[in-house]
């Protein structure tokens, strides 16, 4: 195993509220749909959320401009302790990847108010790379920039669809259960790499 690929949301940041739970409490049932089912070329850079949420607002006739909104975009809190893990991997000779869906504005926000630059090895936001999970595309990706192959990664997520794609595309995976926390998320990547690292009985 050379390297280790982990979400944002729910992994090494806490998220608190669902993202689906959160946009129904800012905007509305309508508005959380809206935002869910339109959100892919937003995730991969192909618009902003910027312009994705004008024109959300404009179609179901919000009160609220695309400016207030954004600011639900602005939460998360990092974890300190899978900030260390991550330090304590790249240490051991393991490659890290911010294996993370953003948008280009909240991509600049982990940046300048997150302290996100310079965590991981290689930052693997999906606005970037044109491509998000759980496309398998987005993984070749972060394989490819990562210099090994499929069977020598461990991805780590909150998320069961993303999990399922990259196991497809033969990563190991940890299903994080979302906001558990850096203590468990340690033992979950110990014990994967130790596991990883024995040999076959029989």
């Amino acid at each position: 195993m050379r390297a280790v690929l982990l979400d944002a949301d729910g992994v090494l940041q806490l998220i608190g509220t669902p993202w689906d739970e959160a946009l129904t409490r800012g905007g509305g049932p309508a508005f959380a749909r809206a935002m869910i089912d339109g959100e892919t070329d937003a995730l991969a850079g192909r618009e902003t959320l910027t312009d994705l949420l004008e024109r959300v607002v404009k179609e179901l006739g919000l009160e609220l401009s695309a400016s207030e909104l954004l600011e639900m975009w602005h939460r998360a809190t990092p974890d300190p302790l899978a900030r260390q893990l991550v330090g304590d991997l790249r240490e051991a000779g393991y490659t890290t990847v911010l294996a993370t869906n953003q948008q280009w504005e909240r991509r600049a926000w982990m940046r300048e108010q997150l302290d996100y630059d310079g965590l991981c090895d290689i930052d693997g936001y999906s606005c970037t790379l044109g491509v998000a999970k759980p496309d398998a595309a987005y993984f070749r990706r972060l394989l490819e920039l990562a210099g090994v192959e499929a069977d020598q990664a461990l991805f780590v997520d909150d998320s069961a669809t993303n999990i399922a794609a990259a196991r497809e595309v033969g990563l190991r995976t940890i299903h994080h259960p979302a906001d558990a926390g850096g203590e468990l998320l340690r033992c979950e990547v110990v014990q994967a790499l130790t596991q990883a690292a024995s040999p076959p009985r029989g």
